[in-house]
């Protein structure tokens, strides 16, 4: 569970972003100023209520400028061909789905503004993507989660789906991997394994020889033939999980090896 701090650490962040994304500064002044009219104590409390997702920084840019409207309320089309900054995710998938991003002259404030992904236990209060994970050499983005932070995503998980029309939730981060301090971080792999003796332990092994850290194993039989293995594994970076996958390809009681990008 992650503590106050890390949420008010999480909650300063997001708001420094929003106040730069809609032309103001931020400023712990300004928040103290209107602590009686967010009915919140401290300034803490109401960053970490901005980190858990109870109080959205829109909330608080509008009770430290009354003057401001939401730009959302007449947001553009997404489908407009000159709306530059938006990604298609899902093409071909049955539909479209875009994240959104600034305008060609705001980018470099937004990259500044972007929050660091560095792994568990950092100052955030961080989570991966349940279903597959994310590793360093993604393109990520982060979900805001009320009570729990962020979780962090590859950009072309299927899930993400799922907040479409949550813009509001979205967050952008990037990857600030320390060298000085190596992590490893989560990835799931689905592998269709011929059914013979061995075959178990010639995909663990390969893992294991490549410095892959396996975390879960669950298997299912495909048919008399095959059997399915989705491993949860840890690695270094996406080159690491590239190089495990190749190599399990190349095992002759492997048929299949694919990343699961849920």
């Amino acid at each position: 569970m992650a503590s106050r701090t890390q949420y008010a650490t999480l909650g300063r962040n997001i708001l420094k972003r929003a106040f730069e994304n809609h032309d103001f500064k931020f400023s712990q002044k300004s928040l103290e100023g209107v602590l009686k009219k967010l009915a919140r104590p401290s300034v803490d409390e109401a960053l970490a209520a901005v980190g858990r997702s109870e109080l959205a920084p829109e909330d608080i840019i509008r009770a430290i400028h009354p003057e401001w409207k939401d730009p959302r309320q007449k947001r553009r089309s997404i489908d407009s061909e000159d709306d530059e900054g938006w990604i298609d995710v899902n093409a071909g998938k049955g539909g479209t789905f875009r994240v959104p991003k600034k305008d060609a002259a705001r980018k470099k404030t937004v990259r500044d503004g972007a929050l660091p992904i560095r792994g568990y236990g950092d100052e955030l209060p961080i989570r991966f993507a349940p279903e597959g994970g994310a590793v360093p050499g993604d393109k990520i983005v982060g979900i805001l989660v009320p009570g729990e932070g962020i979780t962090v995503y590859p950009i072309h998980a299927l899930a993400l789906a799922e907040f479409e029309n949550q813009p509001e939730r979205w967050l952008d981060v990037h990857w600030e991997v320390d060298p000085e301090r190596p992590r490893q971080f989560p990835a799931r792999i689905h592998i269709h394994a011929i059914n013979e003796p061995g075959s178990l332990a010639q995909v663990t092994g390969v893992i294991a020889e490549h410095e892959g850290n396996i975390d879960n194993i669950k298997m299912g039989r495909r048919s008399p033939d095959f059997t399915e293995l989705t491993i949860d594994l840890e690695v270094w970076d996406l080159k690491h999980l590239n190089l495990i996958i190749s190599e399990l390809r190349m095992r002759p009681n492997v048929s299949q090896v694919v990343r699961v990008n849920g």
